[in-house]
């Protein structure tokens, strides 16, 4: 089986093992749908991780909501899988060659291989695994959530690469590097509406306490066959626990038009990982959107740029800055169809990660909510599944 077949594998695997650790991530299914919009979308059910201030955005006639979901994303905006599948192919090559003693062949394949590390230097690759789970309830003053997720975040690249055609076949070099950190969150949202300006004001805040984990491993391309090592335990490190908190405002400008501003984590906090440091930064995300029964169309941007949760600084041109469009098309309250689409306008990253990633979903009301949607670019994809209810 080929090494990228193995990592979706694991991902697959990894996605169903998240479950015991807690359940996780920025999207949720119906988030994904819309391009990533909710910011101003977000309902009972989402808001815990959207905008804790539109928790106040329930149906009338929903005063409970629970929420269970799932996703995985795999970035590959370099083709770096494919250069490693490649590498392998060649050396399949070679070492048949070296066994039939045809001197011809062990110098094409080898010269492969020299080409492949030549091409693969500065490439990275990006998995994510996320699970969520959610509470919402609504009272006469106030709303309110319990929130749990997890965020299994991973990434690789290739170092100490071989710099001539003798060392195509050392195991010593080409090392690919992988770095992982589990994020663990528990949090209680809280949200007020205000009459301002004869207009509906939402205030939200959710503290939330935070556990850190980090995994890394190191092997050479030659050799690795799947990404087991990541279950390995004694890969693993914690990192500790911290606690910090999300701010949420939501403001109808008129009856169908709302703004909403989301900051995560105002408290800040940074961990040493093996002589590397590992951020957890503020998030500032804005967004507008337009509503009425049949549809919803809505516009968020994050005001900064964001690092990812990794602390080797190989892993910088994995940051996002998105911009996201989404719209949802409401069928009779029984089945909502969306659609949107998401551009990464960061600085310093790579072509394939400026692509534009197009997103679908659909939702179902059958006496309990089904969610199901997908995005895609040419060097990425992702899904998302949910299920939950609603009275």
């Amino acid at each position: 089986m080929k090494l990228k077949n193995k990592i979706l594998s694991v991902v697959a695997l990894s996605t169903l093992s998240q479950v015991a650790y807690a359940v996780p991530f920025t999207f949720e299914a119906r988030s994904l749908g819309m391009g990533g919009v909710a910011t101003a979308t977000a309902d009972l059910a989402s808001a815990a991780w959207a905008n804790p201030a539109m928790l106040t955005n329930q149906r009338p006639d929903d005063d409970f909501s629970l929420l269970i979901g799932i996703g995985a994303f795999v970035r590959d905006n370099d083709d770096l899988l494919t250069d490693i599948d490649d590498f392998q192919a060649a050396d399949d090559r070679l070492q048949a060659a070296k066994a039939a003693a045809n001197p011809q062949e062990i110098i094409d394949a080898s010269t492969d291989m020299l080409a492949i590390i030549q091409g693969i230097d500065g490439k990275d690759m990006a998995v994510d695994v996320s699970g969520l789970a959610a509470m919402g309830l609504a009272f006469d003053s106030f709303a309110m959530a319990i929130s749990i997720r997890a965020d299994a975040i991973g990434a690789g690249t290739v170092t100490d690469l071989s710099q001539n055609i003798t060392e195509v076949d050392d195991v010593t070099k080409n090392i690919l590097n992988i770095e992982g950190v589990l994020a663990t969150e528990f949090g209680v949202s809280f949200a007020k509406a205000f009459r301002v300006a004869n207009r509906k004001l939402s205030v939200g805040i959710k503290p939330k306490l935070v556990d850190l984990q980090a995994i890394t491993f190191s092997e050479s391309i030659k050799t690795i066959d799947g990404l087991d090592s990541l279950t390995d335990q004694s890969n693993k490190r914690d990192l500790g626990t911290f606690t910090t908190v999300d701010l949420g405002l939501a403001y109808d400008v008129t009856k169908s038009f709302r703004l909403g501003l989301n900051i995560r984590n105002l408290i800040t906090d940074e961990f040493d990982l093996g002589g590397t440091v590992l951020n957890f930064d503020t998030e500032a995300r804005l967004g507008l959107a337009y509503h009425n029964r049949l549809l919803t169309v809505a516009v968020d941007y994050d005001l900064r740029e964001n690092k990812p949760l990794l602390a080797n600084p190989v892993f910088d041109d994995l940051k996002t800055q998105n911009l996201a469009i989404g719209a949802e098309f409401n069928a009779f309250d029984f089945m909502q169809l969306r659609v949107g689409a998401r551009k990464n306008v960061a600085s310093g990253i790579p072509d394939g990660a400026k692509d534009t990633a197009i997103t679908a979903g659909i939702g179902f009301w059958l006496g309990f909510n089904l969610d199901i949607a997908a995005t895609f670019t040419e060097n990425s994809v992702g899904g998302f599944l949910q299920t939950g209810f609603r009275f």
